[in-house]
């Protein structure tokens, strides 16, 4: 395993093995120090040209530079007392000439970075870094000289935050360009463990969706919900977050169903159970999504194959690339777009494949009558379903694209792309095509399976979006039911609503509970004080007590639809944070129910890092080092207001699922 070390050499210390050139006739003794030394006395009286002998140095070098002597071996075992000059702010020494001069120090206070900072001179020509307001880059303001433990933990946050290798900090050029920097600075078997790991999603006091991995812990089997359900517990107890959980979203493995079912009983028997235990478990509905469109890829699995095959044939040669282009050129189609393989387990990249194959469909044709040894052509009726399922699943991958998101709420946004993709199977089920028609069906099955557990969860989502309300509600409804059956499913769910609202409503009151019973006037006196005669001051407080007993909850329906521009971008959390005031209990609500994340992509996404971190050179890794390092690599970025490239993107950049078509020959 790769380590910092952190033991590091006093400035002012020599190399014993050093020697020095001596006049001892003609022996010339070699020297072999640093070439960034050097030496001079500030105060001593010495002679040598350009200064009279016994005057004292005057020269402004020595405002940034201090002396000392240095005891070098000499010939015979003797002893040569040298002096050298150390800088002040980035302690590169230099030897003391005799003669006196400071032309070489004077050389260095003029290029010295470290000097012209402090001096507050522009360093033209070096790199600019972006405002020090951003997190990380505090640490590079100058803090009066080099601190080789902060140098550690810079470089700490940076393995971690950008999922480096630790053997990165071995590597010969990075360590030259440290010690370039400053020569100060020290340098400082596979796994077969399963881990589980915990993301909290909350909206902080200013309106933006945080989310954090708070847990990546080892998990022994077997894997029972029991198992499962106890650990995730005992991460919660350890947060000192029990009390405000108010959801928990997990994928479709069947032990996740008895985690569920074990985690709201004890959250019930503790009292602690939110939305009145409405909603708490939501199934990832990229999941959901994921399972439906197998169904559909299923039947045309013949064609994927063979088009899988066959974009693999054509990358392993630039020279049928090459053929497969001129041919394309030569068919009219443009050569712009790339063609695409696939990773079987994510069929997201199987639709982009075969979006790209029917592209360049009559490409293909033509290539395969050229090339007899290439045997993956599918045939016309393959094409054609193939073409029919892709109309299909276009619904599906926008959808899902959307669910994956981790930066804004998507919780508000499911009712209506899953409106979407229930219309587009209804249309294919009730279509005259015999193909289109089975796979619909199976599809609609599926589709049934999950829709009933997560939609009244996410009507309501889509309720606290000013731009949908009680609108969209009536509009789907419409076209996903009987005409009989739609006015009795939209009161259901107004009802609802209502009744989580009141519990919001209820804890709102009572935390702003008012001390006196007594009413106060305009001019301060009380109503409880006033006069008989003073009756018409009782009739217009009460009614105005009448008038305002409308509810936050009602008072936001009754208001229009905010109507944005098509294509508009749309922030629903600012406009919550700007409307948080009028809506004061309306606002709590919408902030508990936008902040439910409705896939597990973003804790997934930290098995990717995971699987770096214990790579076949960390193995012997501990568990808590393996949960500092995800962790701490996940809240550093968090908290940084730039954009950390991280290795999980790098290899999505370099994965290679595109190749584009050559226009030129390569040898």
């Amino acid at each position: 395993m790769s380590r910092v070390e952190s033991s590091h050499t006093p400035t002012n210390e020599v190399e014993e093995d050093e020697t020095v050139d001596t006049d001892n006739g003609s022996e010339k003794i070699p020297i072999d120090v640093d070439e960034t030394t050097v030496v001079d006395p500030t105060e001593e009286k010495v002679k040598g040209k350009g200064s009279k002998a016994g005057c004292k140095r005057k020269s402004e070098v020595w405002e940034w530079f201090k002396t000392f002597d240095v005891d070098l071996k000499g010939p015979k075992g003797t002893t040569v007392k040298i002096q050298k000059a150390e800088c002040t702010q980035c302690k590169k020494r230099y030897n003391v000439n005799l003669s006196g001069s400071t032309s070489h120090l004077l050389k260095h206070v003029k290029a010295c970075f470290e000097i012209k900072r402090v001096k507050g001179i522009s360093l033209s020509g070096t790199l600019k870094f972006p405002n020090n307001n951003q997190v990380g880059l505090d640490v590079v303001r100058g803090s009066g000289g080099y601190d080789h433990i902060k140098c550690r933990e810079i470089i700490a946050k940076m393995i971690m935050a950008h999922e480096l290798p630790f053997s990165f900090i071995e590597n010969h050029w990075f360590n030259i360009l440290m010690k370039y920097n400053n020569p100060l600075y020290q340098r400082t078997s596979n796994q077969t463990i399963g881990y589980m790991v915990i993301t909290a999603h909350y909206i902080n006091p200013n309106w933006k969706l945080q989310k954090r991995i708070i847990s990546f812990i080892e998990l022994a089997p077997p894997h029972t919900g029991e198992a499962i359900s106890d650990a995730i517990l005992e991460s919660l107890k350890k947060w000192g977050i029990l009390n405000k959980i108010g959801t928990i979203t997990l994928d479709n493995a069947s032990n996740n169903d008895k985690v569920a079912l074990i985690l709201k009983s004890n959250f019930e028997v503790t009292g602690m159970l939110h939305f009145n235990g409405c909603f708490f478990h939501v199934r990832c509905c990229a999941h959901v999504l994921n399972l439906i469109v197998q169904v559909g890829l299923d039947r045309i699995n013949d064609c994927i194959v063979k088009i899988r095959e066959g974009v693999k044939y054509l990358r392993k040669s630039p020279a049928r690339l090459f053929e497969f282009g001129e041919i394309a050129i030569q068919l009219g189609i443009p050569t712009r777009r790339s063609l695409c393989s696939d990773v079987k387990t994510r069929w997201n990249s199987t639709h982009r494949m075969l979006q790209s194959a029917l592209y360049y469909k009559v490409a293909l044709e033509g290539y395969a009558k050229r090339d007899s040894t290439f045997k993956w052509l599918p045939t016309e009726l393959e094409w054609a379903n193939t073409e029919k399922v892709m109309k299909l699943l276009d619904v599906f991958t926008k959808a899902t694209n959307l669910f994956s998101g981790t930066a804004y709420p998507t919780s508000n946004l499911f009712f209506n792309e899953v409106f979407k993709v229930k219309k587009a199977i209804c249309e294919a089920y009730s279509s005259s095509d015999d193909f289109l028609s089975k796979m619909s069906q199976v599809m609609y099955v599926k589709f049934e399976k999950y829709w009933g557990e997560v939609s009244l969860l996410m009507t309501i989502a889509s309720i606290l979006d000013p731009r949908f309300k009680m609108n969209l509600i009536g509009f789907c409804f419409k076209k996903l039911y009987q005409s009989y059956e739609v006015d009795a499913r939209i009161e259901e769910v107004r009802s609802k609503v209502e009744l989580l609202f009141q519990k919001y409503e209820r804890e709102y009151v009572a935390s702003n509970s008012v001390s006196s019973s007594s009413t106060l006037l305009l001019d301060g006196t009380s109503l409880d004080n006033t006069q008989p005669e003073d009756d018409y001051f009782h009739f217009v407080i009460e009614n105005q007590t009448e008038e305002s007993q409308k509810t936050d909850l009602e008072v936001y329906l009754e208001e229009r639809v905010l109507v944005v521009g098509q294509g508009e971008k749309f922030d629903v959390l600012e406009w919550w944070k700007v409307n948080c005031v009028k809506f004061p209990i309306l606002s709590n609500f919408a902030r508990d129910v936008l902040g439910i994340p409705i896939s597990t992509v973003a804790s997934e996404s930290a098995f990717s890092a995971g699987g770096r971190v214990l790579d076949d050179y960390r193995s012997s890794l501990s568990k808590d080092m393996v949960e500092l390092l995800v962790c701490g690599g996940d809240w550093i970025r968090a908290s940084s207001t730039v954009t950390l490239h991280t290795l999980q993107q790098a290899v999505k950049e370099e994965e290679n699922l595109e190749v584009k078509i050559p226009m030129t020959k390569t040898d």
